[in-house]
């Protein structure tokens, strides 16, 4: 049993561990966001879900979806680059 809540709290910690890493950074965020004046003006991403928002990024850098523009854009992005993004505009206040 004590081998069973050993395992348990170690696979706990793994995934707070992996949720802290894919977060992103937001200040790093916004030093790429600088270039997305299309959302930034109309600040139609500003306080959504950050998960949410990668999962769209990642969509995108996968082909998927019919805004050409924004896949060409989320192609050139690494991993880290997206959770930062979605970091950065989850941080701002809604509009």
């Amino acid at each position: 049993m004590k081998r069973i809540a050993v395992t348990f709290f170690a696979l706990v910690l793994c995934g707070a561990a992996a949720v802290a890493l894919a977060a992103g950074d937001a200040a790093k965020g916004a030093d790429l966001a600088k270039g997305c004046a299309c959302h930034k003006s109309k600040g139609d991403l500003d306080g959504q879900d950050a998960a949410a928002l990668l999962k769209k990024m990642e969509a995108y850098k996968a082909g998927q979806g019919e805004n050409k523009a924004m896949i060409a854009i989320m192609k050139k992005h690494s991993d880290e680059n997206m959770a930062d993004l979605a970091a950065y505009y989850a941080s701002l206040p809604k509009k």
